[in-house]
């Protein structure tokens, strides 16, 4: 269990400005969530994160902050949860890196280091100018992979922009009343995703049940699906990516398998 222990620490490491939970502990005004400064750019995650920042513009003019690692035409976008921020993605964005994928982590508007104009609620936006920056940098396929609320959003995200390739971890089928501000409703969007598609989510999870995890999945039009059920132990969202014997789970080496397999491969 310590190195189970040791990685939950790393991937939530330099979260603790952002709340140490993921989910709000009470209701957040319009106010609260229009002006809530952002952390200042440059953080390291406690991990390297600094040297691989950047900053990239979306289609309404906003500059998000974000973090590319690794190289080459297999590519993935990581989408964070709530209320947390890119850090939380840093580890296994590094990992990806080192088997082959080409990844981009960054912070939706209005988390971590990205500005907060006009509120939330442009998580598509935000998606699609980060897909947009990671194929600038040599993407050609790209994958989109979220957890808890970015599971949602990739969801909803791989419905409009179709992308190669979809990961769903923990997502809620609906995020309204949970994620202020964000209104994810992926059992909705389901049927606009064609891609292919993994969901992976643990028993007796408070925030999505097996039920609708499959229920998500059922909707999609994606000729190859599949969905992953875990022992309640291994957690919620990215936490599911940590082993209890080694560093990593096996779900984390199925992700890259997934995304190689389906964003990997030539066009037909």
């Amino acid at each position: 269990m310590r190195r189970r222990s040791a990685l939950v620490v790393a991937l939530l490491v330099g979260l603790a400005g952002c709340g140490g939970d993921d989910r709000p502990v009470g209701r957040t005004t319009a106010t609260e969530a229009t002006t809530t400064p952002a952390r200042a750019p440059g953080r390291d995650c406690g991990q390297g994160v600094r040297s691989h920042a950047i900053r990239f513009a979306t289609r309404d003019g906003l500059s998000l902050s974000g973090a590319v690692v690794g190289s080459g035409p297999v590519g993935a976008v990581l989408i964070h949860e709530y209320p947390l921020d890119l850090c939380g993605w840093w580890p296994y964005a590094r990992y990806l890196s080192r088997r082959g994928v080409h990844a981009l982590v960054f912070d939706l508007r209005c988390f971590g280091s990205s500005p907060c104009p006009a509120g939330r609620g442009h998580a598509v936006t935000d998606v699609a100018a980060a897909v947009a920056e990671l194929r600038r940098r040599g993407a050609r396929r790209i994958a989109l992979v979220g957890a808890s609320m970015g599971g949602a959003i990739a969801v909803v995200a791989a419905a409009q922009l179709h992308p190669d390739a979809v990961v769903d971890l923990s997502g809620e089928r609906n995020t309204a009343g949970l994620t202020p501000g964000i209104d994810a409703n992926a059992g909705a969007a389901a049927r606009g995703v064609t891609a292919p598609a993994l969901f992976a989510v643990a028993r007796g999870d408070r925030f999505v049940s097996v039920a609708d995890m499959r229920s998500v999945a059922r909707r999609t039009r994606s000729a190859t699906k599949r969905v992953i059920v875990l022992p309640a132990a291994a957690g919620h969202g990215w936490t599911m990516l940590a082993g209890t014997r080694t560093e990593w789970s096996p779900l984390a080496a199925t992700i890259v398998a997934f995304i190689r397999r389906h964003a990997g491969g030539r066009r037909g």
